[in-house]
């Protein structure tokens, strides 16, 4: 269904952009509003992580840009600033790809350029994992930092006079963000940084980014596995990977990863049924799923919903409303109440025309539709991980 939207800002429109995205990511397209928790799930573990990021270079290509754009390297006027930022990112996957196409951004539209930049992508993480250091949007930074050289230059030029009036000079300190530290760089940062790039990371660059996450992310899992050099290629997913170290990771953490899987088997019943009403019963992959789930439904529907709600400060009561009232449903053997409570569930997210269990028949009946099982954001930061540990020198 093609869709338009007016917008006024390029704020707006990459908001707008990153929603639209999401329809392209496999297993991402949530069709019954169970995503919030997933996704708050993914931040606890793998904070500054999302299902858009490629590599572990970008986490430090968009600073090394923006932090020459908020020194003045790309000029004065802000929307000079903006095209500039945009213009060297597109000509970072320029050099990228001569040495590699794998994760690097745009390199499937050579002759163009992409509606989601590695800035948009990344930024959040970049601030999460405190490389940047304020609550700033991209254009905000440009903005204050424009500001502060300006400050900057008028007082330089105001603490010449030796003679002036005590009072003009408190004149211009006053209100002054001129000692604000945007940027946490270590010493990664050269101003020939440009010269043999690569997607690889450097081996300072590495421990940096390890340094970071480990410091500002210390209770997560990815501060946990960075910090245990735990090799994530042994681990297919989520589930295998915390079973396997749930010895060894403190109380807390422990009991979130507990919470996750078993929110991943009550989730995996409630969408493999979602798939069966869908198909009219047609389903192959949901068929197995439910001669598998259905041999011990109530223990794999077990999960502390309100420890989560908790937990995750979540607040959708229709939300929380469903997955308790489906948990009740799956204790009481009542799979006819379960799948009319995911049919309403849906037409009430979409309404009754949009809605795919009101239209059995119209789907390929082989094809899975939504969310499978639950990833919580394993795999980009898996490859997030990867390039750190290897680029590291040991």
């Amino acid at each position: 269904m093609p869709i338009g939207w007016i917008d006024f800002s390029k704020d707006e429109r990459n908001k707008v952009l990153n929603v639209i995205h999401l329809l392209d990511e496999p297993g991402a397209v949530d069709e019954l509003g169970i995503g919030a928790i997933r996704d708050a799930f993914a931040d606890y573990f793998f904070p500054g992580t999302s299902t858009v990021q490629t590599r572990a270079k970008y986490f430090l290509i968009v600073p090394y840009v923006l932090f020459e754009a908020g020194n003045g390297k790309y000029g004065s006027d802000i929307n000079t600033i903006l095209r500039r930022i945009d213009s060297e990112e597109r000509n970072c996957r320029d050099i990228l790809i001569k040495t590699s196409n794998d994760g690097v951004i745009g390199s499937l539209v050579p002759r163009s350029w992409v509606l989601r930049t590695p800035s948009n992508i990344y930024w959040n993480g970049i601030k999460r994992i405190g490389i940047f250091k304020e609550d700033l949007s991209v254009k905000e930074y440009i903005h204050q930092s424009i500001i502060q050289r300006n400050l900057k230059q008028t007082k330089a030029y105001g603490n010449r006079d030796k003679d002036a009036e005590e009072n003009e000079k408190d004149d211009v300190d006053a209100g002054d963000i001129t000692s604000i530290q945007f940027w946490s760089l270590g010493d990664t940062y050269h101003s020939d940084w440009r010269d043999n790039l690569s997607i690889e990371l450097l081996p300072g660059e590495a421990a940096f980014l390890r340094t970071q996450i480990i410091t500002t992310q210390r209770n997560s899992l990815f501060a946990f596995v960075l910090k245990n050099n735990i090799e994530l290629d042994k681990y297919s997913s989520f589930g295998a990977l915390t079973e396997d170290i749930k010895e060894s990771v403190d109380e807390e953490l422990r009991y979130m990863m507990e919470l996750a899987n078993d929110f991943n088997n009550l989730v995996s019943i409630i969408t493999t049924r979602y798939n069966l009403i869908v198909s009219g019963g047609n389903n192959e992959y949901a068929q197995e799923n439910w001669e598998l789930y259905s041999k011990d439904l109530k223990r794999r529907s077990q999960v502390d919903l309100k420890a989560i709600f908790h937990k995750l400060d979540i607040r959708n009561l229709k939300l929380k409303t469903f997955l308790i009232r489906v948990q009740d449903a799956i204790r009481d053997d009542d799979i006819e109440a379960v799948d009319n409570l995911i049919v309403k569930r849906e037409i009430a997210l979409k309404g009754p025309k949009r809605a795919k269990t009101n239209r059995v028949g119209e789907f390929k009946n082989q094809n899975w539709i939504g969310i499978d099982r639950l990833d919580y954001r394993y795999t980009p930061a898996k490859r997030i991980i990867r390039d750190i540990m290897n680029a590291e020198v040991v």
